[in-house]
């Protein structure tokens, strides 16, 4: 192997630090640069507490992976962060412990690591739905350009309330459970067809299947699903597929209802709420 082609080489074992930052908080991952879609070695989700910033939960994702890789005798040659709006890319050059990393859009970091899947063609469009705790992106992008043709974003639409129809739910049924155990019990539902529900600290149990589930949010999936559409209609593109991430992308019912009412081809990438930290660590060298 020639000089250039082992200098190469050694670059795409580098270790990075990629980071998806958003208003729940900050996913981060510690992973090699050649293979971000391989299982992480470390991972962290900081979820932002009250009162908390976002750049400081950032800095805790990031610190915790630095920790972790100086334990193991690493070393970290690059970070990235994937931020939503310029407003957070303000706040995180600012802050001296998160200033060194590489910043990125998001929606930037999503397509790449999508492309270097081989989910999405180089040309053409596609439609990017990012459905987080606090709400949903949806994002039409020419693929052949990396443009967004047309970007809506809507709070009606988050895992969060689909967590409190959750709650509220088993709360009918005598079962208290907190946000934490709602979340879970969701997470279960869209991979299996039953869960036990329980009360923490006393007697009482519910069964709650997937059926239930999805009758419960069935609303909530068809005001995704016209946003979706509208934004689909505006861009005035004609995309061939739809790719879910985010942590919501992980209910099944969504996306089969995308399918079923716009016609779209639907994909949802393994462990999609990982996403956006992957494209990170793949743009944590050129920063974009």
């Amino acid at each position: 192997m020639s000089a250039a082609g082992a200098a190469h080489r050694l670059e795409t074992y580098v270790l990075v630090v990629g980071v998806g930052a958003g208003a729940h908080g900050a996913r981060a991952i510690l992973t090699y640069l050649d293979s971000p879609h391989r299982a992480p070695i470390a991972t962290r989700t900081v979820r932002r507490r009250r009162g908390q910033s976002l750049v400081s939960t950032v800095s805790d994702g990031v610190s915790a992976l630095h920790a972790i890789a100086s334990k193991l005798a690493l070393q970290v040659r690059h970070s990235a962060i994937a931020y939503r709006v310029s407003e957070d890319a303000d706040a995180i050059t600012s802050h001296r412990d998160a200033a060194a990393s590489a910043l990125v859009h998001e929606t930037a970091a999503q397509l790449r690591y999508l492309r270097f899947t081989g989910m999405v063609p180089n040309h053409g469009s596609t439609v990017v739905c990012d459905m987080g705790s606090t709400g949903m992106t949806v994002s039409v992008v020419d693929l052949a350009g990396s443009d967004t043709l047309r970007s809506t974003r809507t709070s009606t639409f988050c895992g969060d309330d689909l967590d409190h129809l959750v709650r509220r739910h088993l709360s009918s049924n005598k079962i208290r459970v907190d946000v934490d155990r709602s979340r879970l019990l969701k997470e279960q539902l869209s991979t299996g067809g039953v869960v036990n529900a329980q009360n923490p600290d006393g007697p009482g149990s519910h069964v709650l299947t997937r059926k239930d589930f999805e009758d419960m949010i069935a609303g909530s999936v068809r005001y995704a699903t016209m946003v979706v559409g509208q934004t689909v209609e505006l861009s005035g593109a004609k995309p061939s597929s739809i790719v879910l991430v985010g942590g919501g992308a992980n209910v099944s019912s969504i996306g089969a209802s995308f399918e079923r009412h716009l016609g779209l081809r639907t994909h949802v990438p393994e462990h999609p709420e990982l996403v956006s930290a992957r494209g990170a660590a793949l743009l944590s060298v050129s920063g974009g």
